[in-house]
């Protein structure tokens, strides 16, 4: 846990005023960056957090408009915890410059790796900045004696930050660490969600809301040009985070909200060290000689998905009604049955009927789908599946509950989700036989539990899981390149090669494979519609 400053410093008690910067006539430039600690990408649709979702819908204030994304991460390169990405954040470098691997000593080199605030006001000496924090590690971040700092408890510097951003000389660059989130986690859990974490969540988005509404009362707010700008360390699952690449814990939200930015999802996944670079910029700072590992973002969306029917490039439904074991998609792959040998019936499923598996350790059963290898994919790679599952037993050999690879090894082209112990994850192959893998979710006993995978145009593949408790969960990764195609159909209850002996033992009902990506609002609605016993068959059939 964290040691947090428990009442602001003598000296630090109150904000001084600060003079304003900017030439008569023209716009003032100003930003905020608010660190939410331990923030999950996917708790911003789920928790109340009304003020985070309308800056991602772009309606703050008229002009300003927000580049958001669900789907960020941060930083890889080492551990995923608070001290290595907080310094990310603030000086736009990873591990392998700023040399801090932990939270433990802060060994940075702030002369050659300064923050973006001292970076500020060594282009523009006028401007006035301020970091505020209430965990004790960050006083020694990035110092300088031109940056202003404020060590208090959460609710002491939102009250005092929004009285500051209301007055007519606020700072003109604030960085605003905001601890509790993180700390909700801890003491309730991240992941499956807490009342504690969702608590937490609110109560500082509204602060962020008080902030918000401090700028936007300023009365030369019109002849201002401000940027605001999201983001967290890391998000958590149970009540931990230190988990690396592909995990509940490195999947984080990104918002960037200005008058010069692009209204919507942006594209690919964006870092949080992409912070620094991208604030610089907007204060007119040419960032590329500096070196820095983030990037300028917020000006590209991600490609205009057409608005397509459901049924638009679905190749494969499988609703194992009416005992039957037969694809819905005319002309489509062909479900076949693997063995004779184990009795898969058709009964009593999620909605309507389902596959039953019994497999036993030494098992090769399942359903593979015959002439699934050659279906084209749209783009060189999108596709999409869903899948409910339920199981009354953890898993063991790690069975594939989809897949279309050989998973005698897990850097072989394609994918396989599979189980381990009380988890599921997925796996995917990728060019030069290698791999990446997005895990854990924990395993329901005895619950149907929802799963889908898409990947889309922008490269980035999205893991969903849904539970009977009305939560939609995420993670993603980055992917550019996948090697999908792998010779082998597409298979529920086994692996591509129809041979895997550790097989699977459960109930599988309502999946469905796409040669397109999914949007995240079609998994959302054929997720949610499915809690009401609703069929993706109904969904599928035209409105009109």
């Amino acid at each position: 846990m964290k040691k947090l400053v428990l009442a602001a410093c003598a000296a630090v008690a109150a904000i001084p005023p600060l003079a304003g910067a900017g030439e008569a006539g023209e716009m003032r430039k100003k930003a905020l960056v608010i660190m939410l600690d331990g923030f999950r990408a996917d708790a911003v649709e789920n928790a109340d957090a009304a003020n985070l979702r309308m800056l991602c819908d772009g309606e703050w204030q008229p002009g300003y408009k927000c580049a958001w994304s669900l789907t960020a991460n941060n930083i890889f390169d080492a551990k995923t915890v608070s001290g290595p990405n907080h310094i990310s954040i603030a000086t736009g470098v990873t591990f392998a410059k700023h040399g801090v691997p932990g939270n433990g000593k802060d060994t940075c080199d702030y002369k050659k790796w300064p923050s973006w605030l001292v970076r500020l006001v060594d282009a523009k000496p006028e401007m006035k900045t301020l970091f505020m924090y209430c965990w004790d590690w960050d006083r020694t971040l990035c110092p300088d004696p031109r940056v202003r700092f404020h060590g208090a408890p959460d609710e002491k510097n939102a009250e005092k930050l929004a009285a500051a951003m209301a007055a007519t000389d606020a700072p003109d660059a604030v960085m605003w660490y905001i601890n509790g989130t993180d700390s909700g986690g801890h003491g309730w859990g991240y992941y499956p969600y807490t009342t504690g974490y969702f608590n937490k969540i609110h109560i500082f988005d509204k602060a962020i809301g008080k902030v918000l509404n401090a700028i936007a009362s300023r009365p030369a707010f019109a002849e201002e040009d401000w940027m605001i700008v999201v983001t967290s360390d890391h998000g958590g699952y149970h009540t931990g985070h230190n988990m690396k690449k592909g995990s509940p814990c490195t999947c984080i939200p990104f918002l960037v909200v200005g008058r010069n930015v692009t209204q919507g999802r942006m594209a690919g996944s964006p870092r949080n060290y992409d912070v620094a670079p991208t604030v610089l910029d907007h204060f007119g700072i040419d960032v590329s000689g500096m070196d820095l590992d983030g990037r300028v973002i917020g000006r590209e969306k991600a490609a205009e998905e057409p608005e397509r029917a459901l049924r638009d490039g679905l190749a494969a439904y499988l609703p194992f009604n009416d005992r039957k074991l037969e694809n819905a998609v005319e002309g489509g792959p062909q479900p076949v049955a693997v063995s004779t040998n184990t009795e898969i019936r058709v009964d009593g499923g999620f909605a309507g009927g389902c596959i039953r598996i019994a497999s036993d350790k030494d098992g090769v059963d399942g359903v593979c789908l015959k002439g699934s290898e050659k279906l084209a994919f749209e783009n060189g790679g999108e596709f999409a599946f869903m899948v409910w599952v339920k199981t009354q037993q953890t898993f063991r050999g790690y069975p594939a509950i989809v897949s279309n690879k050989d998973w005698r090894s897990g850097n072989n082209p394609g994918f396989a989700m599979n189980g381990r112990d009380k988890y599921v994850q997925m796996n995917i192959g990728v060019p030069g036989g290698k791999r990446f893998d997005l895990r854990p979710y924990d395993l329901e006993l005895g619950k149907w539990t929802f799963y889908a995978v898409t990947r889309g145009r922008d490269g980035v593949v999205r893991f969903y899981q849904g539970g009977q408790g009305g939560y939609l969960y995420w993670m993603a990764e980055n992917a550019p390149e996948i090697a999908l195609a792998t010779g082998m159909p597409f298979c529920l209850g086994q692996d591509g090669t129809s041979a895997w002996k550790n097989g699977f033992s459960g109930e599988i009902d309502e999946f469905a494979l796409w040669t397109r990506a999914l949007s995240h609002d079609e998994v959302r609605r054929i997720y949610e519609e499915g809690r009401k016993g609703i069929e993706l068959g109904e969904l599928l059939r035209p409105t009109h």
